[in-house]
């Protein structure tokens, strides 16, 4: 039931990413609000079908208000990164925000410094110049960086947030917590789309409202399953795999299917960011 659990989060990682470079494709770099609008509603659908009830704590509210804020910089980035560069350097790139809430961990929480944290950071700094490196084989934009910089950021405080609050309520609360903070992000990214969108709205949802609703199911599946494998196996294996398994899976779908290539600094780089995620996972 484990492999079950782990290859289910895997697909779903990877199968978000995926979704987003799906709808870009069809609207190219337009359509973000209402994309993450729909992907909310979706997420925010599956996390009430799988609740148990729905118990309201007043102070959880800010917590929800700043996981909101971050979430909704994250995925509006994070999915412009993907329609204007590649599916899986923005894949790589954005899993390194597991780097926010260590740093958050070791400097607040007084964390002990794990044993794949410096060797991890090496690797990093690697990945990250051979992943700079310019070339004519696998361009990408100044925009590009400056999206994917924000959803790395963004992502990384979203953890820190739900770690927050998971010490605040000593794991309680956590439906409740995210529900609230996607029914925010959902009712923002919607009036900003009925106000900026309009005219394109009806291509929008024909050409992408399955992608966009699938999208944030499997964002939802993700969280329920993590929260899932996380009580049956150690989390230091848990989040390794997981990890290294949605950039590898993206990698091979942006390769076969949207032939994307990657020059060989990059291609090093790449595989040199895959152990660098295993090992700050550790």
């Amino acid at each position: 039931m484990n492999i079950f659990y782990l290859i289910s989060i895997i697909l779903s990682v990877s199968a978000q990413n995926v979704l987003k470079k799906a709808f870009g494709q069809r609207v190219g770099s337009k359509g973000i609000y209402f994309f993450t609008s729909l992907s909310c509603v979706g997420a925010l659908a599956f996390f009430a079908a799988t609740s148990n009830g729905f118990s309201w704590n007043p102070d959880i509210t800010s917590y929800s208000i700043f996981f909101a804020i971050f979430y909704a910089i994250a995925i509006l980035s994070g999915t412009a990164a993907i329609a204007c560069g590649s599916l899986s350097l923005t894949s790589l790139v954005t899993s390194y925000s597991l780097m926010v809430p260590t740093l958050y961990g070791l400097v607040f929480l007084n964390d002990p410094i794990s044993i794949g944290l410096i060797p991890g950071l090496v690797l990093l700094v690697i990945s990250l110049v051979l992943i700079n490196k310019k070339s004519d084989n696998s361009p990408y934009s100044f925009k590009w960086l400056i999206y994917v910089t924000l959803s790395f950021i963004c992502n990384g405080m979203c953890s820190v947030v739900q770690k927050m609050q998971q010490i605040e309520f000593d794991g309680a609360y956590k439906n409740e917590f995210m529900i609230a903070a996607l029914f925010m992000v959902a009712l923002f990214t919607a009036i900003i789309s009925l106000k900026s969108e309009r005219k394109d709205l009806k291509q929008y949802f024909k050409c992408g409202w399955h992608f966009a609703l699938i999208c944030g199911a499997a964002n939802g599946a993700a969280n329920l399953f993590v929260m899932i494998l996380s009580g049956l196996i150690p989390i230091s294996l848990m989040f390794p795999l997981v990890s290294a398994g949605g950039i590898i899976v993206t990698y091979i779908i942006s390769k076969l299917y949207y032939k994307e290539v990657l020059s060989k600094s990059r291609l090093v780089g790449f595989i040199l960011g895959v152990g660098s995620v295993v090992l700050l996972s550790i």
